[in-house]
């Protein structure tokens, strides 16, 4: 047989000019995929020297444009009226105001960056109503029924409300008619409802009365990471006689405080405080004291109280922070007692019990700051100030080119042939200057003519001048 054929007949895809059976239809070969690769690279590596060229010539732009704003010096004299010294006058006044607003806006940065709260009086009603109870099923004395329509109950409603704070006049919105302010005000900070200050909430009935038979005895609410937030708290149980309760309102605070140990609290005369509070009041006793050692300033010497936190002679502040965890308790909930009353006497005239607690607030200095900076018409004012003043530095910048040019035809027309020799001399030494040709009969020229290491063109400045045009001139090609 005839070797041509037997190849022919082995290998039919290859000789009929078909592609190979591992290849799927659409699949790219490895040798063009690297290709591909290869040529996006160089297309992104394009556009990033195109975008820095880009930005090299917008920097070379703002480099070039003109920032001086102020006069320049002897043209009261050249304009008519008092215009120059107005505009003196609104400079200083510009000087003042910007100096002003830098220490303002240093202020404002130092009470964001130590986060300081402030304490607000929450206003707190506990109430209950009651319903399908003896007295109300059988109002008749003399007569009694066993049927009811259901079983006697109870509901609780616990509301609070933040109080007005005369201080900065922020008033808070309310869904209730009663609670809703009789003055508006234009500082007006988010509003933040009852259960926005509390992370749990639960209720503890008397012992007496915790083995009732209701399963569902136990009330408790914790807040959820996308549950919204409430204006009050509401539970229903079943009884026909009075109960004593106690709310117990565990507070959400950021950054979390806790109650400090006894030892810590005698130390720092404080009860409650967050971590930061803790490790900075630690820090200021030391220096108070004047425990830090003299070679390791990080390392502190514990006196007696310092003994009784951390339990050792010596301490590496660093380690403060890690040290102190033991000492900080959670902060115990705060505990409302109330009676649940279902008689006949209370419900027909109820009046709801009364609490104020102290709670912590943001600073509502930081919510008008962050109203006004995040403003879009605050950034627009102040892109048309950057404009403005661009503006004016192209102003100032064309009034000192006049003023140059109203002194020089000056001097022209007091003494024009004086002046062309003056100036002629002037050009003329410059052109020597950069020829680095000696001016005949003057001798101050030739040090420019001088070579070597004594010569005025081996000094540091024209070294340095030189390669500064070199580089340039490298950059630009």
């Amino acid at each position: 047989m005839n070797p041509q054929m037997q190849i022919y007949r082995q290998y039919p895809q290859q000789a009929q000019g078909r592609a190979p059976a591992s290849r799927r239809p659409g699949q790219i070969a490895p040798a063009q995929h690297s290709h591909q690769q290869a040529q996006a690279q160089l297309v992104s590596q394009q556009m990033q020297q195109r975008n820095a060229a880009i930005e090299h010539q917008l920097a070379q732009r703002r480099a070039r444009k003109p920032t001086d704003r102020n006069m320049p010096e002897g043209i009261d004299d050249l304009v008519i009226g008092e215009g120059v010294k107005q505009y003196k006058e609104l400079r200083e006044m510009e000087k003042k105001l910007d100096h002003a607003m830098a220490r303002k806006r240093l202020e404002i940065q130092d009470s964001f960056s130590r986060n300081i709260k402030r304490q607000r009086t929450m206003r707190i009603w506990i109430s209950n109503t009651a319903s399908n109870q003896l007295w109300q099923v059988s109002p008749d004395e003399n007569s009694f029924t066993f049927e009811r329509e259901g079983e006697p109950t109870y509901q609780v409603k616990v509301e609070g409300r933040l109080l007005e704070d005369p201080e900065d006049d922020i008033l808070y919105e309310s869904d209730d008619e009663d609670a809703k302010p009789t003055e508006a005000s234009s500082s007006q900070q988010p509003f933040k409802r009852f259960s926005h200050f509390f992370k749990a909430i639960s209720v503890e009935f008397d012992k007496t009365h915790s083995a009732s038979g209701d399963p569902n005895y136990q009330v408790s609410w914790k807040k959820q990471a996308n549950s919204g937030e409430l204006d009050h708290f509401r539970f229903q149980r079943r009884s026909d006689e009075n109960l004593n309760v106690s709310i117990l309102l565990t507070r959400d605070e950021q950054p979390e405080r806790f109650r400090l140990s006894q030892a810590l609290a005698a130390t720092l005369d404080m009860e409650e405080a967050d971590r930061a509070e803790v490790v900075m009041g630690i820090w200021e006793y030391v220096k108070a004291m004047g425990l830090q050692e003299d070679d390791e300033r990080r390392t502190i010497r514990c006196d007696e109280r310092l003994r009784q936190i951390f339990n050792s002679d010596t301490l590496f502040f660093p380690q403060a922070a890690e040290r102190l965890v033991p000492h900080l308790h959670p902060l115990p909930p705060v505990r409302l007692p109330y009676t649940i009353r279902v008689d006949e006497a209370f419900q027909s005239n109820p009046e709801p019990t009364v609490y104020d607690i102290q709670v912590t607030v943001e600073d509502p200095l930081r919510a008008l700051i962050l109203k006004m900076t995040q403003n879009p018409e605050h950034q627009a004012t102040l892109r048309q100030i950057v404009r403005t003043d661009d503006e004016l530095a192209i102003l100032v910048q064309a009034i000192q080119h006049h003023k140059a040019r109203h002194t020089f035809f000056t001097s022209l027309a007091k003494d024009p042939k004086r002046f062309m020799e003056r100036w002629m001399s002037s050009q003329k030494k410059d052109l020597s200057v950069l020829l680095a040709e000696a001016e005949r009969g003057d001798v101050a020229g030739m040090e420019y003519a001088q070579s070597g290491d004594t010569g005025s063109w081996s000094a540091d400045l024209v070294n340095e001048a030189v390669r500064y045009r070199l580089a340039r001139a490298e950059a630009i090609r």
